[in-house]
């Protein structure tokens, strides 16, 4: 099936029922529309993505501190 959703890992599982991808495909709709839109979600997701990225360069393991001292 070509898409552009990233499914979970534990969508084709076996025990996965029709009710539970049904869920999360509704549920990733929603929230890419709320992405798409100027709403609180969207602020709230790309505040979230922005702190992570900041986490991700001040790392000790990802910067060489030797640069720094």
């Amino acid at each position: 099936m070509m898409t552009d959703y990233e499914f979970p890992v534990w969508f084709w599982d076996p025990e996965t029922t029709d009710e539970d991808r049904s869920n999360w495909m509704t549920k990733e709709r929603c929230r890419r529309q709320a992405m798409q839109q100027q709403t609180a979600y969207r602020r709230q997701a790309e505040q979230a993505a922005k702190r992570q990225a900041r986490r991700e360069a001040a790392n000790s393991a990802t910067v060489a501190v030797e640069e720094y001292r």
